[in-house]
């Protein structure tokens, strides 16, 4: 069905005609070399598709694992940090001591409870993820001015993180480095950890603001060792897309820069790895929140180093596939040759034979086809050496008869008619008209003989009516129109020599002529229908009678056909030679209504010239 399908597409007629007119060495050759195209296509689909999905697979849960335990280690840091800062908001010492009654509170207690308070602080900062830890009290307390590890209230209300931390009502407030204030006494970047306790008499009076200051490079760290690849980068982020600490960038894409704050992220899940868009990138992006905290942590990867596995398998996929159709190629060659150096001789002999030399094989030592082949041929001559004397005369006979019907198409009175008309022309001095009917007239004989050969392609038989309706357009004064409309893909397709000829002078001199007017149009259409050539020669002449029409192919005997004309005669010799030539299927039928014209329809298997032996 596909087959058939294909076989009306003119272009996969085109290509199967290329296909077919090329040397069998180069067909073994090629179809050779486009299985092995084929095979190493689906070979390497299968590959690709097979190892890119389990690369991206292994790639996909790696990014998690690294992302995951950097994850879970962040948060544990922090909520390991949060947990020690209960020591100091749930000390009953501390509590005792900020809860005082200032009025009875000496001077001297004030500096024996500061020595605890500093004791208390410089105890948290012992532990290496605590830079620094302070505490905010009321400035009516001697001790506030410490400004070290003892800060005053006061100091703290301007801070931007002041009205954050009674928004989240006594609980811990994690803040970035860019929402401390700015203090002489800050020691590098950091993370800062709030809470706020009020006093126990009065619920609604601060007692106190404790405050723990992480090294910002602690959570970098783990943030690094989140990072898939050299040129991710690992994210802390607030809800708002503002950054709160990032990953060392080394030739990350190069929308993320080491002086952006904010990043505007499209939304996807959580804990998935999820293919991104932003800022015209291609992107590898996971995140999470960060429990105990109003943080997400977010990885991205550029696309390319993410599949930067699949693009180098692709590449070795690519490179084996061609040496392997390079070497398929180079070996199609010895291949081809060892099938068809053989046959190639045999066409030797063949040629030889079709030149009239006639002779064996010699040296037959494989029993393949092409052995068999070789002892056919040789077989064959052996008989044609037989039969060639036998059939000696009997040739003569047939050769001779068939001349004779070749040349019972070329009517004499045409070649009389057109010399006496060349002489006319020559009276009347016209040479252009003289030059123009020799040169068809030598084109017309020249295509009748065609040097012996009796099947010509149909573009020379086109060519040999079309010279004689040029001389018949120039005997007629310009009444008779001749036209053409043949589809070139017939053109190289076989025609017995001399066929449309005869149907073209039966138009015009059975049909045309016949007229009052003496004038007409006779056009030929070329078509491809299916496997057949369809030849039409249609007239607008005074028609046929059905009658006629009816008798036209039969049999030639000369009480029924005593009357008939000799283009009668040549109509059934052309059927009868296209039937002897093709099979019973082909040849001529008519169609024609009197008084409006004549349809002879020629139908010719489609076989290119070369096919016919």
């Amino acid at each position: 069905m596909i087959y058939r399908y294909l076989k009306k597409s003119r272009f996969f007629r085109t290509l199967l005609l290329l296909f077919n007119n090329i040397s069998l060495h180069r067909k073994i050759v090629l179809t050779y070399f486009f299985f092995v195209f084929i095979l190493v296509g689906i070979l390497a689909a299968s590959i690709y598709t097979f190892t890119a999905s389990t690369i991206r697979t292994q790639n996909t849960f790696s990014l998690q694992q690294g992302f995951n335990q950097a994850s879970s280690y962040l948060t544990y840091k922090l909520n390991g940090i949060s947990s020690s800062s209960d020591m100091v908001i749930y000390n009953v010492s501390l509590n005792d001591v900020l809860n005082k009654d200032l009025e009875n509170y000496s001077v001297m207690d004030q500096i024996a409870d500061s020595k605890m308070i500093l004791h208390l602080m410089k105890s948290m900062q012992e532990s290496e993820d605590i830079k620094r830890a302070r505490i905010y009290v009321p400035d009516s307390l001697i001790f506030s001015g410490n400004n070290v590890n003892i800060c005053p209230l006061s100091q703290a209300q301007s801070a931007p993180w002041w009205n954050p931390l009674f928004q989240k009502k006594g609980l811990h407030l994690f803040v970035g480095n860019d929402s401390l204030e700015k203090t002489t006494y800050r020691d590098g970047e950091c993370i800062a950890l709030f809470r706020a306790m009020y006093r126990q008499d009065n619920y609604s009076e601060l007692s106190f603001i404790l405050r723990l200051d992480i090294p910002q490079s602690t959570v970098v760290g783990i943030l690094n060792s989140a990072n898939y690849t050299n040129d991710s980068c690992t994210l802390l982020m607030d809800s708002a897309g503002k950054i709160i600490a990032a990953s060392n960038i080394g030739e990350p894409a190069p929308t993320l820069q080491e002086e952006a704050t904010t990043l505007n992220l499209p939304l996807f899940p959580e804990e998935t790895v999820t293919e991104i868009q932003w800022n015209g990138q291609r992107y590898m992006a996971m995140q999470s929140s960060i429990r105990g905290t109003e943080w997400d942590m977010v990885t991205l990867v550029p696309y390319s180093s993410f599949t930067l596995a699949i693009t180098s398998l692709v590449k070795i996929i690519i490179g084996v596939s061609a040496l392997i159709l390079l070497l398929a190629w180079f070996l199609s060659k010895p291949v081809a040759y060892t099938i068809t150096k053989r046959i190639d001789s045999l066409c030797g002999y063949m040629q030889q034979t079709k030149d009239g030399i006639l002779k064996e094989v010699p040296d037959i030592i494989y029993k393949d086809e092409i052995g068999t082949l070789y002892e056919n041929y040789n077989f064959m001559i052996t008989r044609i050496h037989t039969l060639l004397h036998e059939n000696y005369q009997m040739g003569r006979e047939l050769k001779s008869a068939e001349y004779k019907a070749l040349q019972s198409q070329i009517n004499p009175h045409f070649l009389y008619n057109t010399l006496d008309m060349i002489s006319w022309l020559s009276y009347q001095k016209k040479p252009e008209q003289i030059s123009s009917v020799v040169y068809s007239l030598a084109n017309f004989y020249k295509l009748s003989l065609n040097k012996g050969k009796y099947i010509v392609p149909i573009s020379d038989e086109i060519s040999h009516v079309t010279y004689y309706m040029k001389i018949q357009d120039l005997r007629f004064s310009g009444e008779i129109h001749f036209l053409t409309d043949i589809d070139p893909v017939i053109l190289q397709y076989s025609i017995p020599k001399i066929t449309l000829q005869p149907i073209v002078e039966n138009a015009l001199f059975h049909g045309i002529l016949e007229k009052k007017s003496k004038s007409g149009q006779i056009i030929i259409h070329g078509i491809l229908a299916e496997d057949n050539v369809l030849l039409i020669v249609e007239d607008d002449g005074v028609g046929i009678p059905s009658d006629q029409l009816n008798v036209l192919l039969e049999a030639d005997n000369s009480e029924a056909h005593a009357d008939d004309s000799g283009s009668h005669y040549g109509l059934r010799n052309i059927n009868k030679r296209i039937r002897l030539q093709y099979g019973e299927e082909y040849g001529l039928s008519f169609e024609s209504i009197p008084g409006e014209g004549t349809k002879v329809v020629l139908r010719l298997p489609s076989l290119h010239v070369d096919e016919i032996t």
